[in-house]
């Protein structure tokens, strides 16, 4: 029987309760630290967040798409590199695959205001994009939290390394994707949507439309699906995590590839991935103080990643 993502019931600390269900809690602890030291993904249900403002964003983000390529150009990127607008086949997730991937995408942050949203033509996106972010790093928050108490650490250790998120000194953000129908595209022999890749920061929250084409790399180096459950947000674990934790929570490698099924070929896919990372000047080092890896300024690591794929010009200093 193939391997699946486990799904977790966070409702013993969702955003609807002010603090933990004390009776409930230690069991989410559990299974928080099982499915993070074994595949490094998990579905939350019962998260707290409504399925409104993931529905608004798709909405609206999918309206911003839908705009001539001259208007959305217009988006442009922060001038940190880390914001704004990115065209299809202008980004690669894997180093080393030869073709970029298909999609385009917006990356935003409430403070990023040098990226100028399409307020006449989408006046609804900015409210949109603002009222899920602000849930994500709700929901994020206390996902941190739990992990904390999954490694035996004070509930706040890792939290207290985001304090800037949403805010500049930190590039925490929430990226609308659309995989366009590739009857539209000359697809390439090996080009994916989204190249192999892990993700680089802390953790990601993860929102799926219907369409699915999601594969996660088990510890068997075997792919298997992680198709969209309704109700859920898929949460994974970044390089950054990994190193901090000393490997104890994985960092899995992910893919979308070009569907094989004709159907599925003519369709759009969207997704909306929240990533969360450490305030840019925050020094991560190994909680276990083993020394495994060297301590490293959060921003420089990041950096380096965003640089290798393709995300953050190589001028960049």
């Amino acid at each position: 029987m193939e391997e699946s993502v486990p799904v977790v019931d966070f409702s013993a600390y969702s955003l609807e309760k002010y603090s933990p269900d004390p009776e409930r809690i230690h069991r989410l602890v559990d299974d928080v630290f099982t499915a993070l030291t074994t595949i490094g993904f998990m579905y939350l249900k019962n998260h707290g967040i409504s399925q409104e403002k993931v529905n608004d964003v798709f909405k609206y983000s999918g309206q911003l798409f839908s705009l001539p390529n001259d208007v959305k150009l217009k988006c442009g990127k922060s001038k940190e590199g880390y914001f704004g607008y990115l065209p299809i086949e202008h980004h690669k997730l894997d180093p080393s695959c030869e073709f970029f991937d298909m999609k385009e995408s917006l990356v935003f942050r409430p403070a990023a205001d040098d990226v100028v949203l399409p307020e006449q033509e989408v006046p609804e996106l900015e409210g949109a994009l603002s009222a899920l972010f602000e849930a994500s790093i709700s929901l994020h928050n206390r996902v941190l939290e739990v992990m904390a108490m999954a490694l035996r650490l004070d509930p706040q250790f890792f939290r207290e390394m985001y304090t800037l998120a949403g805010k500049e000194g930190n590039i925490t953000s929430l990226c609308s994707l659309s995989y366009p129908p590739l009857t539209s595209i000359a697809v390439k022999e090996g080009q994916m949507r989204c190249g192999e890749h892990s993700d680089y920061g802390g953790i990601t929250l993860l929102y799926q439309d219907d369409r699915g084409g999601l594969e996660v790399k088990n510890r068997r180096d075997e792919w298997i699906q992680a198709p969209p459950i309704e109700g859920t947000v898929l949460v994974n674990i970044g390089d950054l995590m990994q190193r901090w934790t000393s490997d104890r929570f994985i960092a899995c490698k992910h893919r979308v590839k070009a569907p094989d099924d004709p159907i599925k070929r003519h369709q759009e896919r969207k997704s909306i991935a929240f990533f969360g990372n450490p305030d840019s000047d925050a020094i991560v080092e190994c909680v276990d103080g083993s020394n495994k890896y060297p301590a490293v300024r959060a921003i420089d690591y990041l950096n380096m990643k965003l640089r290798e794929g393709k995300i953050l010009s190589d001028a960049r200093a």
